[in-house]
């Protein structure tokens, strides 16, 4: 929960806002998952990574974000959110469905 002393902290719920949900066309749509430091790695251009993909049936919203490499879950539950991102090599849908798994384990404990 945020402190009522520090109101200008980014709560989840604006922190989704802002990565999720478009403010006009100048605003982010991805997090920061397809964002590739300057120190190693490949660099993907934002425009040419996929644009998150709504996942029903999970707390109050759900995205899978994805990028060449890696693929993550985002779940939105009331104040919270959580993070999920399943290694190993699989195809796409396969570590979806994974993650969906670790998902509603994790949504029942909060």
């Amino acid at each position: 929960m945020p402190d009522p002393a520090h109101s200008s902290a980014n709560t989840p719920r604006k922190f989704w806002r802002q990565q999720f949900h478009k403010a006009g066309s100048q605003e982010k749509e991805k997090p920061s998952a397809g964002k590739t430091s300057k120190k190693a790695g490949p660099k993907y251009e934002e425009e040419d990574l996929p644009k998150p993909r709504t996942i029903s049936g999970l707390g109050n919203k759900a995205y899978w974000v994805s990028n060449p490499i890696a693929g993550v879950l985002y779940v939105l539950q009331g104040e919270v959110f959580i993070r999920i991102s399943v290694g190993g090599v699989r195809e796409e849908p396969v570590h979806i469905e994974k993650s969906k798994t670790l998902a509603r384990a994790a949504l029942k404990r909060l």
